[in-house]
């Protein structure tokens, strides 16, 4: 009976020990990070940072964060951030965003609010902490900017894992919001014409992006991964009666422009463009040419309200079909 007690009493120390280890790793390792940040030129400060969660866990609760990259021009604020794990499983790690955060960049400031802001991220068990995957969830999120514009996210879900056929530096993603409010300043002529509501979704996002070094500790102390590629297997979007659904496969040119084609089917594809055109995203001459064009390749369907029709990006500029349509967005920074 004594060697039972003993045993447990030394199991028990020995668990105390273990936490003790972890807690002060993990204090001792934000301390040195906000150190070495700050060390690089950042602004990086805590108001408060304690770890607790003694036996089972090791939580680091970190108050007031405040970063910013004067080089780089953006600034991130939270008022709280809780860095949860379990004390046999550290490479599993919670992170809950309380309260208000404010990103700042060169162009705006924005603030965001939530009800829930909180993701699961799994690393692959080395010092480099590389991501092997998260889910990250957000629930009625508020935004605003400073120039006046609100927007909000119903209930979303952002999941990513390392690619299942093992490209290097790959990772599957898939999205999927309940809802999308978008600033009422840009739906204003959009909503007036009573074709799209001021809501969109659902939305669902299922692809694979490819960037040309991992994601870990380092990709942000020196910089994002570059995107190389993005592999669209399937991207759906509601809009009052607009459906839209798309895949295919984008690069990146040398100037950073997406380059490739996607495969779009539209139904119910007049009405968008009537009220782009009424909301002044089009003017009339580009609106008569897309009704011209794309209406007559939408008789090849068998049905006039449905388009099938791809979306090239060549050269810095998209089109649809055979008419330009504006830039193509930039994917990544070259030089």
């Amino acid at each position: 009976m004594r060697a039972i007690l003993a045993i447990i009493i030394l199991a028990a120390l020995a668990w105390c020990g273990w936490w003790f280890v972890q807690s002060t790793a993990r204090d001792r390792a934000m301390e040195a990070w906000l150190a070495d940040r700050r060390a690089a030129g950042w602004v990086a400060e805590a108001a408060d940072l304690r770890v607790r969660g003694f036996p089972n866990r090791v939580d680091t609760i970190i108050t007031g964060l405040d970063l910013s990259d004067p080089a780089a021009g953006w600034a991130w604020k939270a008022e709280g951030l809780r860095i949860l794990s379990l004390s046999y499983k550290p490479n599993h790690i919670i992170a809950v965003l309380d309260g208000e955060q404010v990103l700042s960049t060169p162009y705006e400031t924005i603030r965001a609010e939530s009800d829930r802001l909180r993701g699961s991220v799994i690393f692959r068990p080395s010092t480099r902490l590389e991501l092997d995957h998260m889910t990250f969830e957000i629930e009625n999120m508020r935004i605003a900017g400073d120039a006046g514009w609100t927007a909000g996210i119903g209930e979303a879900i952002l999941a990513t894992r390392q690619a299942a056929d093992r490209t290097p530096f790959a990772h599957d993603l898939a999205f999927n919001a309940e809802s999308l409010m978008l600033p009422p300043e840009v739906l204003a002529g959009l909503r007036a014409d009573g074709v799209l509501p001021a809501e969109i979704g659902p939305i669902a996002l299922d692809a694979t992006l490819v960037f040309d070094r991992p994601w870990d500790r380092h990709a942000v102390e020196t910089g994002n991964p570059a995107l190389e590629k993005v592999a669209v297997r399937d991207l759906s979007l509601t809009w009052g009666k607009l459906d839209l659904r798309a895949h295919g496969t984008l690069g990146v040119d040398a100037e950073g422009f997406a380059e490739g084609r996607l495969d779009v089917r539209a139904r119910n594809w007049e009405d968008m463009i009537a009220v782009a055109e009424a909301g002044g995203a089009l003017n009339s001459t580009l609106a008569s040419a897309l009704r011209s064009g794309l209406g007559l390749l939408a008789r090849f369907t068998g049905d006039r309200d449905v388009l099938e029709v791809p979306l090239d990006f060549a050269g810095g500029t998209a089109r649809l079909g055979p008419i330009p349509l504006g830039p193509a967005p930039r994917l990544a920074q070259r030089g």
